[in-house]
């Protein structure tokens, strides 16, 4: 049976709560009061899981070593080089169990790796099976799973076992030391590299290992920006506008947990503190229900609702700091929730609707969060009496701005929002993350996610860790945004523009962010025909958000149209009128109202997904011919 056939069909068998993300929003958030056992009880759920997910997943097939025991990932259609990551989850799951079938799973990955993954010549580990061409900058989370695995699991391994991986560990070791500084790659290299040379110069008392760990340490104090973001992934410097090459979901789900980890057990007093009041800015950008918002970020290819595709996840980072900050704590549980809801067939999705959807997941998000949560088992969970259990976000705080990414979030009554005009791209990407002042994200504390966005133009920049979307039937884009199609079918967007305007103004009773932008393309040209400015401007009342959008004078040729996708999920009913849109769900209704007639491309049954991040919508598009003369208003309210 066809995959996506296959995973339609399932689910009739699954209840229509667990499909529900408006059911997740809707939980009583300020009664939530996480202690340790919450959160390790909620970790060791997923981890139970997870591990049977990745079990189910690995090949039995003696004989042939291109497969035998790799772990098989249904949405890539291959098997992932890091998949051996799962090496570690195993291990604790035949702790946690008693079940030598789990042990036997971490070996035969083990041996996998060896035989398709390893450079013999370099002495180092490789991301992609069979291709030792490929990036071996992976090396360091190679080294660091196989290591957490000696420290932790010695009994299960055995004398004789553990040997031998600390004799290829020592050579993967040197080649870290050799390879990986302060400009190596994107930051989070040397981020997680400066936690694993310190624990491996533990291992082997090396001290060169430690004190490169220290080198590294201090040059990464070099990378936070003034309002706290740390930087450095697609490059080291910041613009001429004052803006810098930052992804949250690397940040809070590598970088930043590393560093705290390093910090903590270095004794780096200088760094913790740096890292501390960082993981209190990033915390700003995860929503109520425990989503990262990172709809802005230079790496947003591969956002999802919970972190990132390929990282590791943010749990134990965050609880290293939780005794400075029992936020940090109530952040995981959330966060642990968030992941639990996108788990289905024992395997995390990339978000809520993927399963929906019919996609197949990559299975990287699985093994790689896992490795994450058997590091959170083995910390400490503070018992937190009295937890500060509103998240920034859960705040009603009008506007705050951060220069660094050019991006403002907005919070009145109900509506949590995002508007950037960020222009820093991932290295020579063009039309990636939305910029212009768009709407990235819009969030209802009832409703959930109402409006979030994708890449401009979805690229597949890491090819083997991002899905194909020719295998999805109605693929789109779902940042809202302004385009202009001319004869020979070029695209120009609002959302693509590089020098954008953006300002705020703040009363009581009203939110008004103003936006000022052109329709350009990927690579900022107008057409020949000129391109008239966009205004555009997001207003946020306690029970209403509207946008309303003009242009200063009329467009010469080609097709304007404004296109809202609205989140949806196939499993909520809507209902569409030539002026208005319902979409109903368990906590309520959803209304969008248009001044100008509201057109769309697919049936009221069906949806359009997008990958990033793991959403579906429902399109609504309007023809703006007019609107140098009448501004076109959206309102939304519940």
């Amino acid at each position: 049976m066809h995959r996506r056939l296959f995973l339609k069909n399932t689910l009739a068998a699954v209840p229509p709560m667990l499909l529900m993300p408006s059911a997740f929003a809707a939980a009583n958030w300020d009664n939530v009061h996480p202690d340790g056992n919450q959160l390790q009880e909620l970790a060791t759920k997923l981890l139970e899981k997870w591990c049977r997910g990745l079990l189910a997943h690995q090949t039995n097939s003696p004989g042939n070593k291109e497969t035998h025991g790799g772990i098989y990932s249904p949405g890539d259609g291959i098997y992932l080089g890091r998949s051996a990551d799962a090496i570690y989850p195993f291990l604790w799951m035949a702790k946690h169990t008693n079940d030598n079938k789990y042990l036997e799973a971490a070996l035969k990955v083990y041996d996998w790796e060896q035989h398709n993954c390893w450079s013999e010549e370099l002495g180092c580990w490789y991301n992609d099976a069979n291709r030792p061409d490929s990036w071996k900058g992976i090396t360091v989370f190679a080294a660091m799973t196989k290591l957490e695995a000696i420290l932790h699991y010695p009994d299960l391994l055995g004398e004789e076992r553990v040997q031998e991986w600390k004799n290829r560990l020592y050579r993967a070791s040197d080649f870290i030391f050799r390879t990986i500084g302060i400009d190596f790659g994107n930051i989070n290299y040397p981020a997680t590299a400066a936690l694993a040379l310190f624990q491996l110069g533990e291992l082997f008392q090396e001290d060169k290992y430690i004190k490169k760990a220290e080198e590294i340490a201090n040059g990464l104090l070099h990378y936070f920006t003034p309002d706290g973001l740390f930087f450095g992934e697609g490059g080291r410097e910041g613009n001429a506008e004052g803006q810098y090459p930052i992804d949250l979901g690397y940040n809070v789900e590598e970088s930043l947990p590393a560093m705290a980890i390093y910090a903590k057990l270095s004794g780096n007093e200088a760094l913790a503190s740096k890292v501390f009041e960082s993981m209190k800015a990033h915390l700003e950008f995860m929503l109520p229900n425990g989503a990262w918002d990172n709809s802005w970020g230079t790496r947003s290819f591969k956002w999802t609702l919970w972190g990132s595709r390929t990282s590791d996840g943010c749990h134990a980072g965050y609880n290293t700091f939780a005794d400075r900050a029992p936020i940090f704590a109530e952040a995981v549980y959330r966060n642990l929730s968030i992941l639990d809801a996108c788990t289905f067939n024992n395997l995390l999705q990339s978000g809520p609707h993927e399963f929906i959807e019919g996609v197949a997941p990559s299975i990287h998000h699985t093994f790689n969060h896992a490795k994450s949560l058997v590091n959170l088992s083995h910390t400490k969970t503070k018992q937190i009496d009295f937890p500060q259990n509103e998240l920034p976000r859960g705040k009603e705080y009008g506007i705050k701005k951060f220069d660094s990414n050019n991006t403002i979030l907005f919070s009145k009554g109900a509506w949590r929002g995002t508007v950037t005009a960020y222009n820093v791209g991932y290295k020579t990407e063009i039309n990636g993350h939305a910029s212009g002042g768009a709407l990235t994200l819009l969030f209802h504390m009832q409703q959930d996610m109402v409006s979030a966005a994708s890449m401009t133009e979805y690229q597949r920049w890491e090819r083997f860790n991002m899905l194909d979307e020719s295998k999805v039937e109605n693929f789109m884009n779902l940042t809202p945004r302004l385009e202009l199609t001319l004869d020979e079918q070029r695209v120009y967007r609002n959302i693509s523009d590089h020098h954008a305007e953006i300002t705020s103004t703040e009363t009581e009773q009203e939110l008004i962010i103003s936006t000022t932008s052109r329709l350009v393309d990927g690579e900022n040209r107008a057409p020949e025909t000129g391109t008239p400015k966009v205004y555009l401007d997001y207003r946020v009342k306690k029970d209403v958000f509207s946008l309303e959008i003009a242009l200063d004078k009329p467009i010469v040729k080609g097709k304007l149209r404004f296109i809202f996708p609205v989140i949806c999920s196939a499993q909520e009913e809507i209902e569409l009128s030539r002026i208005s849109l319902k979409c109903i769900k368990e906590t309520g209704t959803l209304t969008v109202r248009s001044n100008y007639p509201i057109e769309t491309t697919i049936p009221e049954s069906q949806r359009v997904y997008n990958f990033v991040p793991g959403l579906q919508a429902f399109p609504l598009i309007i023809d703006c011919a007019e609107i140098h003369d009448k501004k076109l208003v959206l309102t939304f309210s519940v």
